[in-house]
């Protein structure tokens, strides 16, 4: 939106100049804030004399808007982005107070699967971005993980296959209803930063998707198939 505007004096300028500050800042990296440019007709004005104040806001559109997810669940940007990718949460346990390590791959055009992100819960940072890569208007993307226990890797669970295993979601769908896990917390708890605890649905960034695992667990019946071994955030800007 573009919108022309007749100033006279310091005050309205000072005050717009602090709301597209506002709108510009480091903040404006955030999917739900939107941005924006201020332009001025001239440099110096005498007094009594007036300028043209010029201002645009551009609001952050919707997920779907920048991106495809054809089926299963492959992602196919419609523009040229950038994608940063965060884990959330790595609950892959073989007791209760024993954490197991968990990987994070990730694949460009049906290229071989690269990691991202190796660890256990203990070593979740969810704000730091593990990944950020240029993605093309019609690339394939892909994303997988995979639980180590008994001395071997288990099964990739992937965006490229059909499994009940992986979930990906957008800002306001459903959360899955499953059970509770080892500890005793159901996936609204482990989640409750990212969803509506009222609304029991995904609260993210428009720009965002979320990725819930199960690695441990093939049977959804199973008392351990909660879909938080592994949590992964996606953005996109």
């Amino acid at each position: 939106m573009t919108s022309p505007l007749r100033y006279r004096g310091g005050r309205l300028m000072a005050g717009i100049l602090t709301c597209l500050l506002a709108v510009t800042s480091s903040h404006a990296a955030e999917n739900m804030v939107p941005t924006g440019t201020l332009t001025v007709d001239r440099d110096l004005l005498r007094v009594g004399t007036k300028s043209q104040l010029a201002w645009s806001i551009n609001y952050p559109a919707p997920v779907t808007e920048v991106i495809d997810i054809t089926p299963p669940n492959i992602i196919k940007p419609k523009k040229d982005l950038k994608m940063k990718v965060r884990v959330l949460g790595a609950s892959f346990q073989e007791s209760v107070t024993k954490f197991l390590p968990v990987e994070v791959m990730w694949s460009k055009n049906n290229a071989s699967w690269s990691r991202v992100f190796y660890g256990v819960q203990t070593s979740v940072v969810p704000s730091t971005v593990v990944l950020t890569q240029n993605v093309k208007k019609g690339d394939s993307i892909n994303f997988g993980g995979r639980g180590y226990r008994d001395n071997k890797w288990l099964s990739l669970y992937n965006t490229a296959s059909d499994t009940d295993n992986l979930v990906l979601l957008k800002n306001g769908d459903r959360v899955p209803s499953t059970v509770p896990a080892l500890n005793g917390l159901s996936i609204e708890s482990f989640l409750k930063p990212y969803m509506n605890t009222t609304t029991k649905k995904i609260s993210i960034g428009d720009r965002d998707v979320i990725m819930l695992m199960e690695l441990g667990q093939t049977d959804t019946r199973n008392s351990g198939f909660d879909l938080q071994d592994l949590v992964v955030l996606v953005t996109f800007e």
